[in-house]
């Protein structure tokens, strides 16, 4: 697995690149109309956007700490496993690799950049509950490569853990 972390940092870094190059901030490219665009979206928060309305000076440590605590857990509990754990494995290498991504755009440029947008059209929620008015777009908030790796890590521990294995080959 010693491949997969540097693999998912870089494609995540060169995504990144491309669309900061290529793409104005707040542009928005159809891919698959109604369904799928690129865009160029900063993230100041964290997942959804949460913590961003936090004061940077209180935010940007916050971050900081957070990735390196998990990043140095991450390691250990890396080292600890064995041979045959290779869903395991293969999920601390995802996650090691999204949290080095995100947590480079934020070393270079105080937000992560995230461009992959998918939503059911224009279509939104508009509608009065309980005499509270709710609104918003049917739009899964904007995420990159890292985010994705991350993900993806988190449902094979989710399936690990769901039947009680800790590798592929036990």
């Amino acid at each position: 697995m010693i491949i997969l972390t540097p693999a998912v940092f870089v494609a995540d870094q060169l995504s990144k690149l491309a669309v900061e190059r290529w793409m104005p901030l707040g542009q928005r490219i159809p891919i698959i109309p109604g369904l799928f665009d690129l865009v160029h979206y900063r993230n100041t928060g964290a997942a959804f956007g949460i913590f961003s309305g936090m004061a940077d000076s209180i935010r940007v440590p916050f971050f900081y700490i957070v990735a390196i605590v998990a990043l140095v857990l991450l390691a250990l509990f890396y080292r600890s496993l064995r041979d045959r754990d290779v869903l395991l494995s293969v999920a601390l290498s995802l996650i090691f690799g999204g949290i080095a991504g995100n947590i480079a755009d934020r070393i270079r440029l105080g937000s992560v950049i995230d461009f992959l947008s998918f939503h059911i059209g224009d279509s939104v929620v508009n509608t009065n509950i309980l005499g509270k008015h709710i609104y918003f777009p049917l739009e899964w908030p904007a995420f990159n490569i890292a985010d994705s790796a991350i993900t993806i890590a988190m449902a094979l521990l989710f399936y690990s853990v769901l039947l009680g294995r800790k590798g592929v080959n036990e």
